[in-house]
């Protein structure tokens, strides 16, 4: 009897097991329809696409622009689709690919090259809600001559945007010999074209000025981000007298620079490229009609030449990194950009800009710490500090790669997935584990609060104080994060 019983009991006990069901999953939630997204901006209506509670815009033409010219505004009739990326700004093949583990762990996406490259891509948590969201513009690295808004899975604004009611915006602009050209030896409608590629940012950020508050976001209250190039953007548009007051707030990672070219180089290179290509002066407005490739080699080309004439002359850099921007990056004309990024006149234009400045511990020189970009990191939070401008933020990002082996080490781009709450997403560098993801929700959390208040405090991490010039106080990120002093 006590056996029949137990089979009983056993029996119904399994019974319930298998009719017990699972936890339901959480819901995917996608909508495309253009009732759904559809949304007016200063150049014609688009359309773009709902994911899991966040609104999706991608390739939104913010100008278009000929050849070595200023970006125009740009309009089109009825409903425009933004629902994929864009084109991206040509440029030399990326060695990087014939890397295996660089491949792998980067994941890039190079996208299509066009000239007709300035697009935007948007992700915010409403639209036409009557909320002010913060905004964080992020410019992607590569220098000034390579890259594009949308190259690493870490990119994507979703997590950052619904995670902490942001919105994010990434960007495409003209870069190499296509932005960055001085022809201004060839005549006055050359002028600008040495720093079109700059000017194309500043006019991104005119775009964001004028159409965010459809998107959810506070045209007032804009942080301009970017690692590496990016961030060496994000300090020559604190340099540019047509960027002020379009961005409130800046963070430079890994891109702190003080200088680039000097007009006497860049017209050099100009010239030389109009040379090389076997224009006469006379004829050198055909430059325009000459085939990318073409043109790009003409240009390093040119650029390996006055190099060689600049170094004769002591004007190159020490500095690795500020050696190997020498060419095709921003010309300090006296008018766009009337100032080094580094001189006391460029500090003055943007005194009121809280800054977060910093740097990973290895950068490229994985197993010891960097001496490339830090010094420089440092240089640019000492100046503003001594200058008497808004508070600097200094941090220093040592966590460590499992991937590979640990072979990637704290290497330049590293925090990337961490400040994007992307983790999880681009596993392939981080590996994913749940304690690094749970730092990235907290460095991510430091970004979006400075974006929204000017103030990087973060629920997890330490009390991070600003810099100053006698302690150097610096925020060491890990798993375990500190204050040290980094001077």
């Amino acid at each position: 009897m006590k056996l029949r019983s137990f089979l009983l009991l056993a029996s119904a006990l399994l019974l319930a097991g298998a009719c017990r069901t699972k936890p339901a999953a959480p819901a995917f939630e996608f909508d495309s329809s253009e009732a759904t997204s559809r949304i007016a901006t200063t150049g014609g209506d688009i359309a773009g696409y709902l994911e899991n509670g966040v609104y999706i815009y991608k390739g939104i033409p913010y100008a278009k622009a000929d050849r070595f010219m200023p970006a125009e505004s740009v309009s089109w009739e009825g409903v425009r689709s933004c629902r994929a990326y864009g084109p991206t700004c040509p440029q030399g093949a990326r060695t990087g690919w014939y890397n295996d583990e660089q491949a792998f762990s980067s994941a890039w996406n190079d996208g299509f090259p066009d000239e007709d490259c300035l697009r935007l891509n948007i992700w915010t948590p409403g639209i036409r809600d009557g909320k002010k969201r913060a905004v964080m513009v992020w410019l992607h690295g590569g220098g000034f001559h390579s890259g594009n808004g949308q190259e690493w899975p870490s990119y994507d604004g979703r997590a950052l945007a619904g995670g902490h009611d942001v919105v994010v915006v990434t960007l495409n602009h003209r870069l190499n010999v296509l932005g960055h050209l001085d022809l201004s030896f060839f005549g006055e409608k050359y002028a600008a074209s040495g720093n079109v590629g700059m000017m194309d940012i500043v006019k991104a950020l005119e775009w964001v000025r004028d159409n965010i508050g459809n998107f959810g976001g506070d045209p007032d209250n804009v942080t301009i981000f970017g690692q590496s190039g990016g961030g060496g953007k994000v300090t020559t548009l604190m340099a540019m007298p047509s960027a002020k007051g379009l961005f409130k707030k800046a963070i430079v990672e890994s891109g702190s620079i003080t200088t680039v070219m000097d007009k006497k180089y860049s017209q050099r290179i100009g010239r030389y490229t109009v040379h090389n290509l076997g224009l006469s002066p006379m004829k050198a407005d055909e430059i325009t009609k000459v085939p990318y490739d073409r043109l790009l080699a003409a240009c390093q080309q040119a650029v390996a030449q006055v190099r060689e004439e600049a170094a004769k002359d002591g004007a190159v850099s020490s500095n690795f990194l500020l050696s190997i921007l020498f060419g095709t990056e921003p010309t300090v004309d006296g008018t766009i950009l009337p100032a080094q990024p580094g001189a006391p006149e460029s500090m003055e234009l943007s005194k009121d800009i809280p800054v977060i400045i910093g740097t990973t511990w290895n950068e490229f020189t994985v197993g010891q710490e960097d001496q490339m970009f830090k010094p420089l990191a440092i240089a640019q939070a000492k100046d503003r500090t001594a200058y008497g401008c808004a508070p600097v933020w200094m941090y220093r990002f040592d966590w460590e790669s499992p991937v590979l082996d640990g072979h990637l080490g704290s290497s330049h781009c590293m925090e990337i997935p961490f400040v994007f709450d992307n983790v999880a997403l681009h596993y392939t560098i981080t590996g994913g584990a749940p304690e690094d993801i749970e730092l990235g929700h907290r460095i991510s959390r430091a970004w979006t609060n400075f974006a929204k208040t000017g103030d990087p405090q973060s629920e997890g991490l330490p009390a991070w104080p600003a810099y100053t010039t006698d302690k150097g106080e610096t925020m060491i990120f890990n798993n375990v994060s500190e204050i040290q002093q980094t001077l």
